[in-house]
């Protein structure tokens, strides 16, 4: 099922928050998972900080969900979250847009060879000639996939996509390693553990957690971030920073608790099944991922997920076509994100 993307966006005027001001109201909703926010929410860290979350969709206010670089730019909404290569997009089309606060410092994923090629697809060099199941070819999975193999000395197009549909996806993948038509995966919660327990793969890479990350790329990888236009940033700087000190504190809650604390402070909006097993069960399987401690960005780690970026052609689609059109070639690593708000966070909240 294709990820929406959400955004967060004002609709009072962001000025200076004081103790008698009425709360900025922030729109907000999910990109896929959404725990960060709706848990600061409802810890009581937003009101704590003069704001007010409200949802909003992409897709009300731009015609594709992907476009959330317009949607800031154009002052439609003031911050989104959503992966920080959204903002390497954003340059390609004269669209700026800056991350403000580090959520995720791992992707989260998983790279998985079928158990019965465990003895010959020891590392990326490997998938020369392969069929690997990575999702559509614009999306995470497939950048990092890409990366590995060219890192490992492939070039590009070295080993051929399969199963790209979302519809059916688990049954395809799960077929296609019994009956060999699949070699390698690559996949993100719930597909990695539903395919796990099928006992057909074995893991080559972790790349759930930083260290598993930086062992197998380099750097940490910048994953969901708060992004927004540095327009925004340099008119209000005041609510950009009540929203990433509300930000804060919800991830060192998710850095101290448990997963059935955490979900003991998440509105019924969370759980998307009946079972809240199931939902209690990813959220334990992606904390992980979360950034510890320190929530700022580095430059190796944003050199990395530029690196993936460029390893990618992307596919055909018309989200593919758009985040490899390259209109505004010019690219300033250090433009694309700020941790002035962030560090004075982590500084000033005991």
């Amino acid at each position: 099922m294709k990820t929406r993307t959400w955004i967060l966006a004002g609709f009072a005027a962001a000025a200076a928050l004081t103790a008698v001001a009425a709360p900025v109201k922030i729109r907000i909703t999910d990109n896929g998972d959404f725990l960060v926010p709706l848990l600061a929410r409802n810890l009581g860290y937003f009101e704590q900080e003069g704001l007010e979350l409200v949802r909003l969709k992409t897709t009300d206010v731009e015609p594709e969900d992907f476009l959330i670089q317009d949607a800031l730019t154009a002052g439609k909404a003031d911050a989104a979250y959503h992966w920080f290569q959204h903002t390497i997009y954003g340059t390609r089309h004269n669209l700026p847009v800056k991350a403000v606060i580090l959520l995720n410092d791992a992707p989260g994923a998983k790279v998985l060879i079928a158990a019965r090629l465990k003895d010959q697809i020891r590392s990326a060099a490997d998938f020369k000639d392969r069929n690997v199941a990575e999702g559509m070819g614009y999306a995470t999975k497939s950048m990092l996939t890409n990366y590995l193999a060219v890192q490992a000395g492939l070039p590009k197009h070295s080993y051929t996509p399969v199963f790209p549909e979302t519809e059916g996806r688990l049954q395809a993948v799960t077929s296609g390693l019994r009956n060999g038509q699949v070699d390698v995966v690559t996949f993100l919660e719930p597909m990695t553990s539903a395919i796990e327990a099928t006992g057909l793969v074995t893991t080559l890479y972790d790349l759930t957690s930083r260290e598993g990350t930086t062992k197998a790329l380099g750097a940490a990888y910048p994953g969901q971030s708060i992004l927004m236009a540095p327009a925004f940033i340099e008119a209000h700087p005041d609510t950009v920073q009540h929203l990433v000190n509300a930000m804060v504190r919800a991830m060192r809650y998710i850095n101290a608790h448990s997963a059935e604390d955490i979900a003991a402070h998440l509105p019924p909006e969370y759980f998307k099944t009946a079972d809240h097993q199931v939902e209690l069960q990813f959220i334990r399987r992606t904390l992980p991922s979360f950034a510890r401690g320190d929530y700022s960005f580095t430059p190796s780690a944003v050199g990395l997920v530029i690196a993936t970026v460029h390893a990618s052609d992307f596919d055909d689609s018309v989200e593919g076509v758009w985040r490899r059109t390259v209109e505004n070639p010019a690219l300033n690593p250090a433009e694309l994100y700020t941790n002035q708000f962030v560090g004075k966070a982590m500084k000033e909240i005991k």
